[in-house]
């Protein structure tokens, strides 16, 4: 659904009561509740996950006025805060997540570049027996494993 906007205040007229738990978030961590971070933790909520580009991108109908560096400096602010986290997955730019959604592993396809959640389960077993066996505390948001998913392999078959 297209974003509709009150030019005269720039403002998601939409989602104005949408906005308020983002709002409440923000100040919560000390930070302004400004237009382009709400926007921002909107386009990750509705992603999952999202690089700065791909935010970009979903935010530009309803709040043109953000460029892509203020995107950036904006994720950078909401990660040194905690609201955020990012990881590296493969040659994509960095990508953020929503800080609650970051205790997980990412599987990454080299052949189509498709990136899959890894069920928490299973990477909790992966990084219990890392923990286990070495003393080590995993920090699975940053977690990838790379290989081919099913597509791409059926795909050479």
């Amino acid at each position: 659904m297209p974003l509709v906007t009150d030019a005269a205040n720039d403002v998601d007229i939409r989602s104005r009561d949408q906005a308020q738990p983002w709002k409440a978030l923000l100040r919560q961590y000390g930070l302004r509740a400004t237009s382009a971070r709400v926007v921002i933790l909107e386009a990750l909520d509705a992603h999952g996950h999202g690089t700065p580009e791909l935010i970009h991108t979903h935010i530009e109908r309803s709040l043109p006025t953000v460029n892509l560096s203020t995107v950036y400096r904006t994720l950078e602010v909401l990660a040194e805060h905690g609201v955020v986290a990012h990881s590296h997955l493969a040659e994509q730019s960095v990508t953020y997540m929503l800080a609650s959604h970051a205790d997980h592993a990412h599987l990454v396809c080299r052949g189509c570049r498709q990136v899959f959640e890894l069920d928490s389960g299973i990477a909790g077993e992966f990084t219990g027996r890392i923990s286990h066996a070495h003393g080590f505390d995993v920090d699975t948001g940053h977690l990838s494993v790379f290989g081919r998913c099913s597509s791409c392999i059926n795909d050479d078959t």
